[in-house]
């Protein structure tokens, strides 16, 4: 067993070639974004063949857990749709091939040549990051759990009947899980479990669940009704194919705009850095407000690849950001970088084509979503979510009350 760091990451995949990994989304979307600047970055013809087999590739993997008889969606595949299935794969195979070749086998010789399977926890992980390694021929078994549940309640398989964004499979041997009304109150009997399809709460109860908060009677009973189940705080649904439990966000997360529609982020900001290249982090912000906005991370290499900076700019831009994704950075870096990160990100705020071109693509990222969904405006930085800056907790997730208060000035405007 290899014990990794942010630092060593690279040269310990290289020297001990490991079939199995476990990590968390943030380490798996670094990589992503690295190959991709490769790709954004080169020659003409690099950047029009990488756009081809990720487009033939993506296609492919879908079509395979079509004819497989995997549900992609909601409603198992018919006959007919595994034919048209099985057709598209034997046409799409020769451009796969070659681009396994001369794309996708040098990111699996990135992870060592090796990798079987990829567990990913911590955190959620978003569809884009599996649609690519997924395209890069890499397996990822998505875990599902909180440190009160020692710690996982539920998780994917490798022959999953149902791979998306959002996916972390059936419960743990032993285990339950309900999918229950945030309204619903336990009295003489348990909450009873929406149809499914609807979204909730999610509770769990089973052996690995804690016996209570040390010392502290009242949280407990927060936490655990009189029946066992612990009350996760994350919303999801249970996908009526399958079974399967799809998460889509927090509880205390969502956004109540000032018209009375309330807003999970999670699959917006999915969405979102989903489509545009331009964003390496986004946060999703509007609480009692008319209109969502995104506040911003960009990538400054790919700011560089579009001209919104110069190439010397977006390098120095680049190495200050991998600066402050360092957990080991020092008070005084981290402070240093920062300083002219932001710098950077107050010039960058005064480009209108830079702030259209994000609105706009933004836009077009949640056009599926519901009118009110659909995000407006946009707050753009250089400075990562950082656990150094501490934007991040340990395990990467978003401290979103931090990140709020430390663009409200901004959000004001």
């Amino acid at each position: 067993m290899v014990y990794s760091s942010i630092r060593t990451f690279k040269n310990d995949l290289a020297k001990h070639r490991p079939e199995w990994a476990v990590l968390v989304p943030r380490v798996l979307e670094k990589i992503a974004t690295g190959v991709q600047d490769k790709f954004s970055s080169g020659s003409l013809p690099v950047k029009l063949l990488s756009k081809l087999f990720t487009s033939t590739s993506k296609a492919a993997a879908k079509h395979r857990k079509i004819t497989q008889g995997y549900v992609v969606g909601e409603q198992p595949p018919g006959a007919m749709e595994k034919l048209a299935s099985r057709a598209l794969l034997v046409a799409l195979s020769p451009l796969n091939a070659v681009g396994n070749k001369i794309v996708w086998s040098k990111v699996q010789n990135g992870f060592g040549g090796r990798m079987r399977t990829i567990m990913s926890g911590g955190s959620a992980l978003s569809g884009s990051l599996e649609e690519f390694y997924e395209a890069a021929g890499l397996t990822i078994i998505v875990a599902y759990g909180l440190t009160e549940c020692a710690p996982l309640i539920s998780h994917r398989r490798r022959d999953a009947n149902l791979v998306t964004g959002g996916c972390v499979g059936t419960a743990c041997i032993d285990t339950e899980l309900r999918v229950v009304s945030p309204e619903s109150k336990a009295s003489t009997t348990p909450r009873p479990a929406l149809p499914a399809g609807e979204v909730g709460v999610v509770i769990a109860r089973g052996p690995q669940i804690m016996k209570g908060y040390y010392k502290d009677v009242a949280e407990t009973k927060k936490a655990i009704d009189q029946f066992g189940f612990f009350d996760t705080g994350d919303l999801g649904r249970v996908n009526p194919a399958t079974g399967d439990l799809i998460l889509t966000g927090r509880a205390k997360d969502t956004i109540v705009l000032s018209n009375g529609e309330n807003v999970e982020p999670g699959p917006l900001e999915d969405a979102i850095l989903g489509e545009l290249s331009l964003i390496e982090q986004v946060m999703l912000t509007g609480q009692d407000g008319r209109k969502l906005t995104a506040i911003v991370v960009l990538s400054p290499s790919e700011l560089a690849n579009e001209g919104f900076l110069s190439k010397d700019e977006g390098a120095l831009m680049q190495k200050r950001n991998e600066q402050v994704n360092d957990p080991k950075c020092s008070a005084k870096d981290c402070q240093d970088n920062v300083a002219a990160l932001n710098q950077g990100s107050k010039i960058l705020r005064t480009n209108k084509d830079l702030i259209a071109r994000l609105v706009g693509d933004c836009k077009k990222a949640t056009k599926r979503f519901q009118k009110w969904e659909q995000v407006k405006d946009v707050c753009v930085t250089l400075e990562p979510f950082a656990m150094a800056n501490g934007q991040l907790t340990q395990s990467y997730k978003v401290k979103r009350p931090f990140v709020l208060e430390r663009y409200e000035d901004e959000l004001s405007k």
